[in-house]
C-alpha cells in the first residue's frame, strides 16, 4: 500500500527532518468532515459521468462514510488523528490510506481528475462554511447575553467617559447596548465573507483544469456551492476567502476587547461599577484577597494574536506568483487557530456577563464630582438664548473657578452661579442631577431611558429569531 500520494519519479525515501517539517496533518487533520464530503461528491460525479461504475461509487462513498466515523472524537479532548501524525503526510493521504484499506485498489481512482491544490482549497471553504454559521451563532449568544445584563441595570446611570476622563452621566445599559451594535455589524461581515466562498475550485486541478469529462455544476449543487470558479489559476492559488474571514474576526476581536478593556475597568477598585461572579474570576497564588478579570483580560491579549493571524496571512500571500505554491500550507494554521479562539472566547464573555452584577456602591460616584453636568448647564444657557460659544466659555470659567475654590458645582451658591451667565436662575440646580441629565437627552439613538429601553427592546425581538 503505498504511503503517500506522489513518489513514482523519486528514488530515496524522503529524509526525516524534511518529512517532519513538511507533513501538515496534526493542522489539515481538522478538514476531516469536509473532506470526507468533498471525497462523497466527488465519487458520486464520477459515477454520473461514467469514470466509475454506479457500483463503484457506492462503494466509496458508503466507504468514506465509515472512514468519518471512525475519526469522530469520542470525548471533548479527543484526538483519534494524533497517531498518524507522524507518519501520513496530510489529511488527503490519511483518507487515502484508509479507504485502500476499505476498498482496495477502487480507492486509487477517488482521485481521479483532480490535484491536491483544488481539493485543499475546496474542503476549505466547506470548512468555512460550516464554521462560519457556528461562528455567527456565538456572537448572537453573546449579544443576548450583553442584552440581558443591560435589561438588568436599565436604570443605573454612570459616568460616559471620552479620554478616559468623566464626560457626561449614561445609562449602563446605553453603554452596553453599543457593543450589540458593534458585534451586529461583525455578523453582517462574516455573512458577507461567505457569500464570496459560494463558488467551487473542484475541477481546476493543479492549475490548468482537467481533459476529462468532469461534471463541475453537480459537484457543486452536491456541496451547496451556487456556481463553479472561471478561472483555475484563480481558484486553486488565491486565499482571499481565508483573508476576509481573519479581516471580519479581527474587527470582531477589536470590538470583543474594546469591550474586555471596559469590563476590566468597571471591575477596579478605582470605578467600581461591575462585579464579577466567582466562577467566572480567579485569583493570586500571593495575595489572598484578590479576584482578577482573566477573562477578559485574556480577551484584550488573545485580541493580539488574532491581528496577527492576519498580518501573517497577508505578508504570506503578498509574494506568491500564480499558481499554487507550498506556502498556502500556512495559512491554515491560522485560520483554524482564530475560528478556535473565537468560538471559545465568546462562549467564555457570554456566561461572564451573564453572571455579572452591578456593585452596591454605583450611586456614590455622583457624590464624588459634579462637573460631568457641565454640558446640561451649557445646553441650559443656549435653551435659554445665550450663543453656543458664548455658552460654553461661561461654564467653561464657572468649572474653572469651582476647581480654584477646590468645591462641587453644587457647594456653590446661586449668586456665584449668576457671576458667570446672569441667565441662571434658581432652577439651575435641579440640573446637577444624574436622572435629571439622562431624561433631557431627546434625540433619537440618546441614552434617555426610554430610548434605551426601546433600544433593547429592539435587540431583544432582532436575537429572538436568531
Amino acid at each position: 500500500m503505498a504511503k503517500k500520494l506522489w513518489g513514482g519519479r523519486f528514488k530515496k525515501e524522503l529524509d526525516p527532518t524534511v518529512q517532519c517539517f513538511t507533513y501538515s496533518l496534526f493542522v489539515d487533520g481538522e478538514l476531516l468532515d469536509a473532506e470526507i464530503e468533498v471525497n462523497q461528491a466527488h465519487a458520486k460525479m464520477l459515477a454520473r459521468v461514467g469514470l466509475l461504475s454506479p457500483v463503484e461509487g457506492k462503494r466509496l462513498v458508503s466507504a468514506l462514510a465509515q472512514i468519518g466515523k471512525k475519526f469522530q472524537p469520542k470525548h471533548a479532548h479527543d484526538n483519534p488523528i494524533a497517531p498518524y501524525c507522524k507518519t501520513v503526510e496530510d489529511i488527503h493521504t490519511l483518507i487515502q490510506l484508509e479507504l485502500e484499506k476499505k476498498v482496495g485498489t477502487l480507492a486509487r481512482k477517488i482521485h481521479t481528475g483532480r490535484s491536491r491544490n483544488d481539493l485543499v482549497v475546496t474542503s476549505t471553504l466547506v470548512y468555512l462554511k460550516n464554521k462560519i454559521p457556528a461562528v455567527d451563532q456565538k456572537i448572537a449568544g453573546f449579544e443576548k447575553a450583553l442584552v440581558g445584563f443591560a435589561e438588568r441595570v436599565k436604570e443605573v446611570i454612570v459616568p460616559g467617559l471620552t479620554h478616559l476622563q468623566w464626560a457626561q452621566p449614561v445609562l449602563l445599559a446605553h453603554h452596553l447596548v453599543a457593543y450589540v451594535g458593534m458585534l451586529e455589524r461583525d455578523r453582517s461581515r462574516l455573512k458577507d465573507a461567505l457569500l464570496r466562498m459560494d463558488t467551487l475550485p473542484l475541477g481546476s486541478a493543479a492549475l490548468a483544469g482537467s481533459s476529462l469529462p468532469l461534471d463541475r455544476k453537480f459537484v457543486a449543487r452536491e456541496l451547496g456551492f451556487s456556481k463553479v470558479s472561471e478561472n483555475s489559476l484563480d481558484a486553486v492559488s488565491d486565499r482571499d476567502f481565508a483573508l476576509e474571514t481573519l479581516s471580519a474576526l479581527s474587527i470582531l476581536w477589536a470590538h470583543l476587547s474594546r469591550l474586555a478593556e471596559d469590563f476590566v475597568l468597571w471591575n477596579s477598585e478605582a470605578f467600581g461599577f461591575v462585579v464579577l461572579d466567582d466562577s467566572v474570576a480567579t485569583g493570586s497564588s500571593l495575595m489572598p484577597q484578590k479576584k482578577n478579570p482573566d477573562v477578559f483580560e485574556l480577551v484584550r491579549g488573545r485580541a493580539g494574536v488574532i491581528f496577527g493571524h492576519l498580518t501573517s496571512l497577508l505578508t504570506l500571500l503578498k509574494g506568491l506568483p500564480l499558481a499554487y505554491n507550498r506556502d498556502l500550507q500556512e495559512d491554515k494554521p491560522a485560520l483554524f487557530d482564530a475560528i478556535h479562539k473565537t468560538e471559545l472566547a465568546l462562549e467564555a464573555l457570554r456566561v461572564t456577563v451573564s453572571r455579572a452584577q452591578v456593585a452596591k456602591g454605583i450611586s456614590a460616584w455622583t457624590e464624588k464630582e459634579d462637573f460631568l453636568y457641565a454640558t446640561d448647564l451649557l445646553e441650559y444657557l443656549v435653551q435659554k438664548g445665550t450663543p453656543f460659544r458664548e455658552a460654553h466659555e461661561a461654564v467653561g470659567a464657572l468649572v474653572r473657578y469651582a476647581i480654584e475654590q477646590k468645591r462641587n458645582l453644587n457647594e456653590l451658591s446661586f449668586k456665584e452661579f449668576q457671576r458667570f451667565s446672569l441667565k441662571f436662575d434658581q432652577g439651575v440646580f435641579r440640573l446637577l442631577n444624574p436622572l435629571v441629565s439622562v431624561r433631557r437627552k431627546k434625540t433619537p439613538g440618546s441614552t434617555h431611558p426610554a430610548q434605551v429601553k426601546r433600544q433593547i427592546r429592539f435587540w431583544k425581538n432582532r436575537l429572538r429569531k436568531v
